[in-house]
């Protein structure tokens, strides 16, 4: 009896490492045909609905966001302020208080925190762990649901990235963010477009323009 436990015990321990490296290997092709077919866009722009929740505090705020890159530029729209790149600076806009914030973009090497909005659509190339979680369907939508997972837990916020990724259009439909302290944040794809003409003025902000702005530089 106790053998035949043990053997089970094995046997299951083998089953469950094979499937996981089989989730793993599914995760992986997803994501690699979604990488590949983000980075033929010479440009993106999407409007978004974006929830925060925790149940044990009884919250749940919705807002609405927009957001338009072009390679390392990205001109960010959200929580009433607007945060805007040209690749090298990055200006924190605040509309309602006249108020910009300047800063350089940090080195990717040096600050584990900082996330691109440009990297999004790509962001479990470098510094995450994967795993396929399940097929099902939202608002019609076929989607493949994938769990990240940082590799450098202790340093970050959140403990799990879950991504929907539209069968049919190889597109995020979906993204939430899973907090260690029990908020989560869900970011829902409203309209997305891609390879449009873009203003190169959407990436900088004019304090020349915006004479009645205070401007705090923090270079």
């Amino acid at each position: 009896m106790k053998i035949s436990l043990k053997i089970g015990t094995v046997l299951s321990l083998i089953l469950a490492t094979v499937n996981l490296s089989a989730q793993d290997v599914k995760a992986k092709g997803i994501l690699d045909k979604l990488s590949a077919k983000t980075k033929t866009h010479t440009s993106m722009s999407a409007t978004f609905e974006y929830t925060m929740k925790n149940v044990a505090e009884n919250i749940e705020e919705s807002q609405t966001g927009s957001l338009i890159t072009e390679g390392d530029k990205y001109h960010l729209e959200i929580a009433g302020q607007k945060i805007i790149c040209d690749g090298k600076t990055i200006w924190t806009v605040l509309d309602e208080a006249e108020e910009v914030q300047i800063n350089v973009v940090p080195d990717a090497d040096e600050t584990e925190d900082y996330i691109s909005p440009t990297k999004i659509l790509t962001l479990w190339e470098k510094g995450f762990k994967y795993k396929y979680d399940k097929s099902m369907t939202i608002n019609g939508a076929a989607v493949d649901v994938i769990n990240l997972f940082p590799e450098k837990a202790d340093e970050q916020s959140f403990h799990t990235i879950k991504i929907y990724v539209n069968k049919a259009q190889m597109e995020v439909d979906q993204i939430d963010i899973k907090g260690k302290d029990g908020t989560d944040f869900v970011y829902i794809i409203k309209s997305f477009k891609t390879n449009e003409s873009i203003s190169a003025d959407t990436f900088v902000f004019s304090t020349a323009k915006n004479p009645s702005y205070d401007v705090i530089d923090l270079r």
